[in-house]
């Protein structure tokens, strides 16, 4: 494991103690695990993102974000996709 320092303003610090004393567990460890979730969460909305702007894939979204197809699939169907019900119904008449 890598060690990491960093300055946090106060109002940070007093709720990572609250988290420290909720969950019981020390600073380190509570550091750690929102510094986890907060990777994770920016990993999907930055494949979101690119699978919005149609750069990816749906398969390779999940990939980046470390997900399952499925997941990333649900995920993408609530968000929009940049493809309006116009452009679907004019696709569709081209069959």
């Amino acid at each position: 494991m890598k060690v990491i320092a960093s300055r946090i303003p106060e109002k940070y610090f007093k709720d990572l103690e609250m988290i420290q004393e909720e969950e019981k567990i020390g600073r380190a460890e509570a550091v750690r695990r929102l510094l986890i979730k907060a990777i994770s969460e920016w990993k999907k909305e930055r494949a979101l993102n690119l699978l919005k702007d149609h750069k990816i894939t749906i398969r390779t979204a999940a990939s980046m974000a470390d997900v399952t197809y499925i997941e990333m699939l649900e995920r993408a169907q609530n968000t929009d996709n940049g493809y309006s019900l116009e452009e679907l119904e004019r696709d569709m008449e081209r069959f």
